[in-house]
């Protein structure tokens, strides 16, 4: 189904910031003071050819530093906040998105975080990308024209002609770049469905016959490659169509100056603005390719395609969780029943694809289930529960810094708190919580990616936390410390773990193994008297027999 939010669609970028506005104002007086050099030098050209004795260089010289300098600085301090403006938007943006897909999910796996992440900076760029040069152009264009004719410069017809010129040439490349950017979306979804199917067989390419290329049916990129290219040829077309009527406009005042003008100074200001119009104005085509990818991520994001999944009301269990004859619905996994202390730590157990991670989703309600589930003797409907976590087993690392990555909601978890959570799970060289993490930042190892998936959890302070092989990929010594804040967590609330790794430290209540021929439920022994080491590495040798993995 097509879920359109509730929200204006400015509310996908929040409501514009000062730093937003500061930095156009200062564009606009970057272009000004660049425009103001060109016109006054060239005026300082000319009348210096026949300029009496005594006239004064240094007062047109003075003022042309001065304006350099302000264009300078103008330039960097609008980089600055236009940059700020930028990481606040994008995480306004970002809360926006997460409350739309709030209890729904994507009806298309190829939308994927990196869909969403681009159309996302898209939106929250608009001001740097295309607000700033499309103003700036316009409020030059105007400036030039209001001038010419109350300084009746020879020849200010021609600055009407450039206007219409710069019009005429932005009105078909938006018209042509929304129809580029349509083809660049349908080339970059399609490609992404191909590449996840194709990945998802990656176990089948051994029985796939072999060609100069590579492996046959493999997906490419070139299609999408090739509409992103037309999209910069696009610009660069429009480019030098501007260009080449600019030189044609400068032949015209050539040729139609008289004898008279040549005497006159500010003639020059008319043919020095308009050959250096292509380096003030040409950067406004690519702007406005821009303009349409703003345009399309808006109605992409404004738009998504999910299926709502029905939110329940907060059920913390106080007792017990029981399942009876549970399994994801659509599912080709064995129908679990088992029962769950309200407080204490359970695991899962059993061969990849038996449905560990298939039920734990079935319980906190992201998957369909058949069966009956229950939280203390009541039995929930279908949905998603409210404050039961579920942590993937292939973590999502956002592109931003390590403090939004662990409070991406922004719901003000202190930096010292942080700072502790993440010394708990071992990730005490992550202290820096600015450095920046995921896409063009910092690339996180796997082990890295779920600890901080973990912390993230664990500051979220769930009802019930469901984690998923939080232990794959670590070393030994990283699966001991995540064991005990496992543990210490499950001291106070329900966790319950899929896993086929079972560090000596982790100590569950119970133990679920999962089989293909049926299910069958073991009760650890009780903590009050610690098995030695080697006690428990023979009860994993049997827990490992009954599964029927090898024996150590």
């Amino acid at each position: 189904m097509k879920f359109t939010t509730s929200k204006e669609s400015s509310s996908l970028t929040g409501q514009t910031s000062l730093s937003a506005y500061g930095a156009l104002g200062l564009a606009l007086l970057h272009g000004i003071a660049g425009l103001s050099i060109l016109i006054i030098s060239s005026w300082f050209i000319a009348i210096s050819a026949i300029a009496p004795l005594g006239f004064n260089y240094m007062i047109p010289a003075v003022v042309i530093r001065g304006l350099a300098l302000l264009r300078i600085a103008s330039g960097y301090t609008t980089m600055w906040l236009g940059h700020d403006d930028l990481l606040t938007r994008i995480a306004k943006a970002r809360l926006t998105i997460f409350e739309q897909l709030a209890s729904k999910q994507l009806d298309s796996k190829a939308w994927t975080v990196e869909a969403l992440a681009n159309h996302t900076e898209q939106l929250a760029s608009a001001f740097i990308a295309w607000v700033s040069p499309l103003a700036t152009v316009t409020l030059l264009m105007t400036g030039a024209l209001c001038a010419s004719f109350v300084m009746n410069l020879p020849g200010q017809l021609f600055f009407i002609g450039l206007a219409i010129l710069w019009l005429s040439i932005s009105v078909v490349t938006v018209v042509c770049g929304f129809k580029a950017v349509e083809k660049t979306s349908l080339n970059a979804l399609a490609f992404r469905q191909e590449s996840a199917i194709f990945f998802q067989a990656s176990s089948l390419w051994h029985l796939k016959s072999k060609t100069n290329n590579g492996l046959m049916n493999a997906p490419s990129a070139q299609q999408a490659q090739g509409a992103e290219l037309q999209e910069q040829k696009l610009a660069l077309s429009a480019s030098w169509l501007f260009q080449g009527g600019v030189f044609g406009l400068v032949a015209l005042v050539v040729y139609s100056a008289n004898s008279t003008t040549y005497f006159v100074p500010v003639a020059l200001i008319v043919p020095m603005v308009l050959l250096a119009a292509p380096d003030w104005a040409s950067a406004t085509f690519g702007s406005l390719v821009k303009l349409a990818k703003w345009k399309h991520s808006k109605a992409e994001l404004n738009t998504l395609a999910t299926q709502c999944l029905p939110l329940l009301n907060r059920h913390k269990p106080s007792e017990s969780l029981s399942i009876a004859s549970f399994s994801a619905k659509d599912r080709r996994v064995p129908a679990v029943t088992t029962h769950f202390n309200g407080i204490g730590l359970h695991v899962i157990r059993g061969h990849s694809g038996c449905g560990k991670s298939s039920l734990l989703q079935a319980i906190c309600g992201l998957l369909p289930f058949e069966g009956r589930r229950s939280i203390d003797n009541v039995a929930t409907t279908q949905g998603m529960l409210e404050k039961w976590l579920y942590v993937e087993q292939q973590p999502i690392i956002l592109a931003g810094t390590i403090k939004l990555n662990l409070d991406p909601a922004a719901t003000g978890i202190s930096e010292n708190t942080m700072h502790a959570c993440l010394a708990s799970v071992g990730l005490d060289h992550l202290s820096d919580l600015s450095q920046w993490v995921g896409k063009g930042g910092r690339a996180l190892s796997g082990g890295e990616s779920k600890r901080l998936a973990l912390a993230r959890a664990l500051l979220a302070k769930p009802d019930v936390l469901l984690i998923d092989e939080p232990f794959e990929g670590l070393d030994n010594k990283a699966q001991q410390r995540i064991a005990e804040v496992i543990n210490h967590t499950a001291k106070t609330q329900l966790v319950i773990v899929a896993t086929h790794v079972l560090p000596l430290a982790l100590l569950p209540t119970t133990t679920l193994l999962l089989s293909d021929k049926g299910v069958c439920s073991e009760e650890q022994p009780s903590q009050s008297a610690p098995l030695s080491k080697a006690n428990l590495l023979l009860q994993q040798d049997a827990r490992d027999k009954v599964l029927g993995f090898k024996p150590r």
